[in-house]
């Protein structure tokens, strides 16, 4: 198999965990992926390879070495079959670590139960070459940034209603009768809001405007204008006994 010769050999833009038994099947797998250009900084490096490869053969030896790792390849024949639990231990214990589950003769089912395990992407390996492996270890490392960012946000909107409630609280124990806004809707232009005002304003002094001027704090004539600005009818003065 050819190699490149890199620029830069030891920069690299993941770390990637590959977790498959010892065997011709592993080391043609992680030939492969050794042959993957980096690209983040190739405008500045040069060629250098896209992953730094770490290894692991056994599903005990999973968990230690994915510390650090951004994104694994796990191969559902590891040990006996057990990728599938592998696959679903690194999901519980690293929520931000891209995870692809590959077999070499899948079938429909076992792409849904690496899924549901918590792989972010499945490979059937039956194109060994390096531009597919590598096509899907990138769907599975963005599928999982996307998916992280939009788990990410959606707790930061929960916590942001949590809080935004506790204060609609304080607000209403602050100015009782006051009912806050429970949607966008609620929000009304500032004209249409004034006009409104004014206008239970002028209900509630039903016949008395020198008594809702002092309210307002604007003189009886500076009433008029302001009434007559936002279309408000003026309040007719109470008849006299």
């Amino acid at each position: 198999m050819r190699a490149f010769r890199w620029d830069d050999p030891d920069a690299f833009d993941e770390v990637l965990l590959l977790a498959a038994a010892e065997g011709e099947h592993r080391r043609l797998v992680r030939d492969r992926l050794a042959l993957v250009r980096g690209r983040t900084r190739a405008s500045e490096l040069g060629s250098y390879p896209r992953f730094k490869l770490v290894t692991a053969a056994r599903s005990s030896e999973v968990q230690r070495r994915a510390a650090g790792a951004t994104v694994a390849a796990v191969d559902l024949a590891l040990s006996g079959g057990a990728g599938l639990e592998t696959v679903r231990e690194l999901r519980e214990a690293h929520a931000n670590l891209a995870i692809l589950a590959y077999a070499t003769a899948a079938g429909a089912s076992d792409a849904v139960a690496a899924v549901m395990a918590g792989a972010d992407m499945f490979y059937d390996c039956k194109d060994e070459s390096s531009a597919a492996l590598a096509h899907a270890v990138e769907l599975a490392i963005d599928r999982r940034r996307l998916t992280h960012s939009i788990e990410r946000n959606e707790e930061e909107l929960e916590a942001a209603r949590a809080s935004l409630s506790r204060l609609s609280g304080d607000l209403v124990g602050a100015v009782p009768g006051l009912w806050p806004l429970r949607a966008r809707e609620d929000v009304l232009p500032f004209r249409e809001a004034a006009r409104r005002y004014l206008l239970n304003a002028t209900r509630f002094y039903a016949g008395d405007a020198r008594g809702l001027a002092a309210a307002l704090g604007v003189s009886y004539f500076a009433l008029r204008r302001l009434l007559a600005r936002y279309d408000v009818a003026f309040p007719s003065a109470r008849a006299r006994r």
